[in-house]
């Protein structure tokens, strides 16, 4: 079944009446049939069936599975449940979550880390007072933008945010975003995430520069060629000798 990708559709901020987990405990649930198609529609969606021996991560019961209904719409949550697996080493993006009609059809689909995903921000309003914003724009809005119908902005609510994995976004104070040039090309106006410390930006590029922590104690830091003080050529290009730079981040999967 394809998915659909209707941008008006927007996934609960909060979890409503409260976020119910089914333990084992002697109790006993009632589920009806759109709801329990809905899940089994984004599991198999997730990861197709028809895999010949999947591995533990491939398949059905190494995920969990989150649902609020609204209205004529069962919003489903996957998440990957690593510990299922014994699995230490956890890729950046995983999971996704559906929305997906009485009838059976997928409404809207996000993927994470593939999908366009909305953008909440929470603004300061006049008189102290917060109102979280929905936006299809990375960029942050303003309040004289909130009435604005060509701004982008698909929900403003008072609603607390309480649905897990929900991130809020805040404007930084002071913060001035650097324009784009040739100098700092769109892309690369920041630093690595894994260590900022170890690169520098020079003759309009980012380049990495031996930490300090890795010499010996004794001798300065000569660079990678051996020679250049920067550790570069003397052009100011890159390091001769395509040195490598210890990445101190986390770890990814797949590295």
């Amino acid at each position: 079944m394809p998915a659909g990708h209707d941008r008006s559709i927007i996934f609960p901020l909060s979890v409503g009446g409260g976020l119910i987990k089914v333990e084992e405990q002697q109790a006993t649930y009632d589920l009806d049939g759109e709801v329990l198609r809905a899940l089994m529609i984004a599991g198999n969606d997730y990861i197709p069936p028809g895999i010949s021996n999947p591995p533990c991560w491939a398949r059905l019961d190494a995920l969990t599975y989150r649902f609020t209904r609204r209205g004529d719409i069962i919003f489903v949550y996957i998440d990957e449940d690593f510990d299922h697996c014994g699995i230490k080493l956890r890729p950046i993006h995983s999971g996704a979550k559906y929305a997906i009609s009485k009838d059976g059809r997928i409404l809207r689909r996000v993927i994470d880390g593939w999908d366009e995903e909305d953008h909440v921000w929470s603004l300061t309003t006049p008189d102290g007072g917060t109102v979280t914003v929905v936006t299809e724009s990375r960029d942050k809005p303003t309040l004289e933008e909130l009435d604005r119908p060509d701004s982008g902005v698909l929900m403003v609510t008072t609603e607390p945010v309480t649905m897990p994995g929900v991130i809020v976004l805040k404007a930084i104070p002071g913060y001035v975003p650097v324009p784009e040039s040739s100098d700092f090309p769109l892309g690369n106006t920041m630093s690595p995430f894994d260590d900022a410390g170890a690169w520098q930006w020079r003759a309009g590029k980012p380049v990495p520069v031996q930490d300090s922590s890795d010499l010996d104690g004794g001798t300065p830091d000569a660079g990678f060629d051996g020679g250049s003080p920067d550790g570069g050529s003397p052009d100011g290009g890159p390091p001769a000798g395509g040195g490598q730079i210890r990445r101190k981040g986390p770890a990814i999967l797949g590295e």
